[in-house]
C-alpha cells in the first residue's frame, strides 16, 4: 500500500507540473531530468529502450534487447513506437501492428505495458507508423487523435495524413478522417505544438529528396498549409522525424535516420526554431545500439531512475560477459606501450583516469611478460613533485635508448596542459623532471591550443628521434641528442587547425614503421564521445604527409570504433605494439569502462579502462580494422 501511495504521489506531482502547451502533456523544465528514447531497433525490429540527461549522450537499456516480453514483442516489432503522457496520468504507446492495425498501450511507470485498444483499419489500405496527440478542442472533454499515413483512395499510390479519434478513456474509435493531403506521397509525419498556439508537422516525403518539409494548422486536423522544406543535413536524405524540447530552449530537437552507411547507422539530431523554418547543429545521437525511428519523452529524476535501476536488475541477462579486457583493473586510459630491451618485459604507461574534469597528478606503469599478467609498478611520476605543473597528468610517451652500454628511459608527459620530460635508468623508474620547466607550452611556441598528448618516434632509416604534439592541429620537431631538447628549426606543423576536418584530427597522436611506410594514428571526436574512434595515414616519410610523390591522404577507412553490440563505447587514444623479431602488432587503447562508463553521459570520457587487440595488415599495407573484443 506504501508504494502504491508514493506512486499516486508521483504521478499527481508529473500532472501539476506539465506545461500548458497544445497536445500531448509534458514536464516543465524544473521537473525534467533526462530523456527517454523510445525507438525501433536496427537489428531486430524490436522495441528498445535509451536514456539521456542531456539529449545527445544515451545509454540503452537492458543493453538495447527488447523491452516487451519474447511472447508480447512480436505485437510491436517492425513498427516505430511512439511513447508520450496520457492527459489522465501514466504513458500511453502506439504501435503500428501490420499494415492495418493500430495498438495503443498504458503504462503506469514505463516498464509494464497493457494493450488497452486496438483500432483496425477497414479496407484495403495500408498505413504507416501511428503517433498520438491530445486535443482539447475534440468534445466537451477533449480526446486524442491517433494519426498515421494511408494509402489515398482518390490518389493511386499516394499515402495521405489520416486520423482516427479516441475517447479519453481509450474505449473506441472513429472511422479513418482525411487530415491532409498535400499531393504528394509521404513516408511519415509528427504533429506538435507550433508557435502562437498553433501546431506543426514535421513530414517525410517518399520521393527519397533531401530533408523534411514544414505545415501548419491551427488544430491538429488541419486545415494544413501547404508545406515548405527544410534541410537539416544539406543534400542528404533523412527520414524518420521525431520531436522534444530540451530543458531551457524555446524550439525543438529533431532527430532523424541518417543512412550514413556506417555499421551501427546512423541517427542525428539538429537543433530547430519553435516554427521549424531553420534547423542547424546536427550531431550524432550517442551510445545506442541500432538507434531508428521512435520518440522522445522528457522524465523525472524518479522515472529516470526506476527504469536504470530496472534495466541494470536485468543486466545480467543481457551483457556478454568480459573475457580479455580490460588487461588490468581500475580506470586508466591513454595507454603508452613499450617493449624493453634491458628487461625483455612489456611496459604500459597510461593516464590514471577516474578524477572529475581529469584533474589526476600522477602516474603509474604496469609490466608483463606475456602480455595477459600485468603487475601493478606504482606511481613513477606524481605531479604534485614538480615545481612547475601540479594537475591534469595526461596521455604520456616513452621511448628506450641505448647510451653507451647503459640503458636510458625519456618519458614525456603532459602537466598543465604543456610537456614535460622526465628519465629514469629503468623503465618502470622512478622518474625524475629533467627540466624543472615545460619542455614545450603552449605560450612559448605559439601553439593554436594546448599543447598536449605528445608522442616519440625512432625513425630506423636515419636513427633520428622525434617528438609529435597536438590538439585540434598536430606539430613536430626532431629531438637534440640528449632528447630533452628540439633541434633548432625543426619545429613545423602537420595539420593546421584549419584543416583538421579534412583529417578527421582531434588528438592521440602515435607514429610507427613498417615495411618501410610511417604510419601516423590519431583519434577522432572528444575523448567523452562514444564514437571517439581512431584514423590514420600512411607516408613515405616521418616528417611530412607524402606517398608516391604527392600528399597522403587519411585513409576512408576508421580502423578501430565503438561495437554497440557488445556495449563498447569511446575505443581510441592508442598505442602500438610489435612483437621483436615477429610481423605480429597490437594495438592498445581505452574505452569507457564496461558497463558503467556509457552510463554517466559525458563523465565517461574520464571513467576508461585499458585494453589490447591484435592488429593486421592488408598485402598493400593497409590496415585490417580493428574489432574490439571483450
Amino acid at each position: 500500500m506504501k508504494h502504491f501511495l508514493i506512486f499516486l504521489l508521483i504521478a499527481a506531482g508529473q500532472l501539476m507540473s506539465a506545461q500548458s502547451l497544445p497536445g500531448n502533456p509534458e514536464l516543465s523544465d524544473d521537473d525534467t531530468y533526462g530523456y527517454l528514447y523510445c525507438h525501433k531497433s536496427a537489428h531486430g525490429g524490436w522495441t528498445a529502450y535509451a536514456m539521456s540527461q542531456d539529449g545527445i549522450h544515451f545509454h540503452d537499456l537492458l543493453c538495447g534487447d527488447s523491452i516487451f516480453p519474447d511472447e508480447a514483442g512480436g505485437v510491436v516489432n517492425g513498427s516505430a513506437p511512439y511513447v508520450c503522457r496520457a492527459k489522465d496520468g501514466g504513458f500511453l504507446m502506439v504501435a503500428r501492428c501490420g499494415f492495418s492495425r493500430i495498438d495503443i498501450f498504458r503504462s503506469d511507470d514505463l516498464v509494464g505495458w497493457n494493450r488497452v485498444i486496438t483500432l483496425i483499419v477497414p479496407g484495403n489500405s495500408r498505413i504507416g507508423d501511428a503517433k498520438i496527440i491530445w486535443d482539447d478542442k475534440y468534445g466537451p472533454d477533449g480526446g486524442y487523435l491517433v494519426y498515421f499515413p494511408m494509402t489515398n483512395s482518390s490518389r493511386v499510390g499516394h499515402m495521405s495524413l489520416y486520423g482516427m479519434r479516441v475517447e479519453v478513456n481509450l474505449s473506441g474509435g472513429s472511422r479513418p478522417e482525411l487530415l491532409a493531403d498535400w499531393g504528394f506521397d509521404i513516408e511519415d509525419a509528427v504533429i506538435c505544438s507550433g508557435p502562437k498556439g498553433g501546431y506543426c508537422a514535421l513530414i517525410k516525403g517518399r520521393d527519397g529528396g533531401p530533408g523534411l518539409l514544414v505545415s501548419r494548422a491551427e488544430a491538429p486536423d488541419g486545415p494544413w498549409s501547404d508545406p515548405a522544406g527544410v534541410a537539416p543535413e544539406g543534400n542528404r536524405a533523412v527520414g524518420g522525424p521525431a520531436v522534444f524540447r530540451l530543458v531551457g530552449t524555446q524550439g525543438w530537437q529533431v532527430g532523424y535516420v541518417f543512412p550514413d552507411g556506417g555499421p551501427v547507422g546512423g541517427y542525428r539530431i539538429c537543433t530547430a526554431d519553435d516554427s521549424f523554418t531553420e534547423m542547424r547543429r546536427p550531431q550524432y545521437l550517442e551510445g545506442v545500439y541500432g538507434p531508428e525511428e521512435g520518440s522522445f519523452l522528457r522524465i523525472s529524476e524518479a522515472e529516470y531512475n526506476r527504469l536504470q535501476a530496472w534495466s541494470d536488475e536485468a543486466e545480467a541477462e543481457h551483457l556478454a560477459p568480459s573475457v580479455h579486457n580490460p588487461v588490468f583493473p581500475g580506470l586508466h586510459a591513454d595507454p603508452e606501450v613499450l617493449y624493453s630491451e634491458q628487461t625483455g618485459r612489456y611496459y604500459i604507461y597510461p593516464t590514471t583516469d577516474g578524477a572529475f574534469g581529469w584533474h589526476n597528478h600522477d602516474f603509474k606503469c604496469f609490466s608483463s611478460a606475456d602480455l595477459v599478467h600485468w603487475k601493478d609498478e606504482g606511481v613513477i611520476l606524481d605531479l604534485q613533485d614538480l615545481e612547475w605543473g601540479k594537475e591534469y597528468a595526461w596521455a604520456p610517451c616513452i621511448i628506450e635508448k641505448k647510451v653507451g652500454k647503459e640503458y636510458r628511459y625519456y618519458y614525456y608527459f603532459v602537466a598543465n596542459k604543456s610537456v614535460g620530460v622526465a628519465v629514469a635508468d629503468r623503465p618502470e623508474g622512478p622518474y625524475r623532471d629533467a627540466l624543472g620547466r615545460p619542455l614545450l607550452s603552449q605560450d612559448e611556441i605559439g601553439a593554436p591550443n594546448q599543447v598536449i598528448d605528445p608522442d616519440v618516434f625512432r625513425d630506423p632509416a636515419t636513427g633520428k628521434y622525434y617528438l609529435y604534439w597536438g590538439n585540434s592541429y598536430l606539430w613536430m620537431a626532431e629531438l637534440a641528442d640528449d632528447m630533452i631538447s628540439l633541434v633548432p628549426g625543426t619545429m613545423h606543423e602537420l595539420i593546421p587547425r584549419s584543416r583538421i576536418g579534412e583529417y578527421h584530427y582531434l588528438e592521440g597522436t602515435y607514429v610507427f614503421e613498417r615495411n618501410g611506410l610511417y604510419y601516423f594514428m590519431w583519434s577522432e571526436n572528444i575523448t567523452r564521445s562514444a564514437r571517439y574512434c581512431i584514423r590514420y595515414l600512411i607516408s613515405d616519410s616521418p616528417t611530412e604527409f607524402v606517398r608516391n610523390g604527392k600528399p597522403a591522404k587519411v585513409e576512408e577507412q576508421i580502423i578501430l570504433q565503438q561495437d554497440p553490440s557488445l556495449q563498447i563505447f569511446g575505443t581510441g587514444h592508442n598505442s602500438v605494439l610489435n612483437i621483436p623479431g615477429t610481423d605480429d602488432w597490437y594495438m592498445v587503447y581505452h574505452r569507457f569502462t564496461r558497463p558503467e562508463g556509457i552510463k554517466m553521459g559525458l563523465s565517461g570520457g574520464y571513467n576508461r579502462e585499458v585494453c589490447i587487440d591484435r592488429m593486421y595488415f592488408n598485402p598493400d599495407g593497409t590496415i585490417i580494422p580493428v574489432k574490439p573484443t571483450l
